[in-house]
């Protein structure tokens, strides 16, 4: 009996996952995640105080699908949670699918389609808690990290009507340290660089003249530094925040040891920190 019914479940899995979500509608999933923040101040009045909105999308189990809130923000800090999302594919309708539901038991409805290469539209039906009926749009426009969307009133005639336009920018991590390798001192660099290499390493970088390299092994990075540094260092290169990293060090209580370039607001920066244990971090920007 315990057999068949771990059959049955196994073959309720496989049908479930039998069809595939198309690609733009995963795409979309995959891009939507994240924190973001638009600006208010243009429609910011006493009824409503919030000079910022805030949506945070995660994926839902599975990754089949994804779950968002909308915050309203004073001063960077939440106040209130409006909305909570669920956009996911119908494999039924063959359509994507966003449900929402409001803080006064509102509940929208409706598919999600793109409307050309960029721009996804919204078409949804809104009941309240009294059993009112409405029609609203929203027209999405998503460039790397800025979420440009458009909502619409739709009348009876079915006429859309544009109400408001915001720009949301994705909340980055200040602490994205980006790439990491070990900085190893070395008494002979010639002597360590043979020895690596044995170990599948490659130079792909450096001067044994100068008395530096790294080397790498697929994902696996090194540096070797002969008369550089005191003590073997972690070492992580950001692609262009090592300032803001460094700005965040005296907020977060850790001192920094060396710094090189934060007085200048582009270019090659770098920094170093030590942990508990003495052992030394470099955050280099190049």
């Amino acid at each position: 009996m315990k057999k068949s019914i771990i059959i049955t479940l196994c073959v309720l899995s496989f049908q479930m996952y039998s069809q595939e979500v198309p690609a733009w509608f995963t795409e979309n999933m995959e891009a939507s995640v994240g924190i973001w923040i638009a600006d208010n101040s243009a429609y910011q009045n006493e009824r409503e105080p919030f000079d910022q909105y805030l949506m945070e999308w995660e994926w839902g189990v599975g990754k089949q699908s994804i779950n968002g809130k909308l915050f309203g923000m004073i001063k960077g800090k939440k106040q209130q949670l409006f909305w909570e999302f669920r956009q996911f594919w119908d494999f039924d309708r063959k359509e994507g699918i966003l449900i929402q539901y409001g803080i006064d038991g509102t509940i929208g409805k409706g598919p999600l389609r793109m409307r050309d290469a960029n721009i996804s539209e919204l078409k949804q039906e809104f009941v309240s808690s009294k059993g009112v009926k409405s029609m609203h749009g929203h027209h999405s426009d998503l460039q790397a990290d800025v979420l440009t969307t458009t909502s619409f009133d739709i009348a009876k005639d079915g006429s859309w009507i544009k109400k408001r336009i915001y720009k949301w920018n994705r909340k980055k991590n200040k602490m994205d340290l980006g790439n990491f390798s070990l900085s190893l001192t070395v008494k002979d660099i010639g002597e360590s660089i043979s020895f690596y290499k044995k170990l599948g390493f490659e130079v792909i970088d450096g001067n044994p003249d100068q008395r530096w390299v790294i080397l790498k092994n697929k994902e696996s990075k090194i540096g070797l530094f002969q008369g550089m540094f005191p003590k073997n260092t972690l070492t992580f290169n950001p692609g262009n925040n090592a300032r803001e990293i460094y700005r965040s060090m005296d907020d977060n209580g850790i001192k920094t040891v060396m710094a090189n370039g934060m007085d200048k607001k582009e270019g090659p920066a770098s920094f170093m920190v030590t942990d508990p244990d003495g052992n030394p971090i470099l955050i280099d920007q190049h």
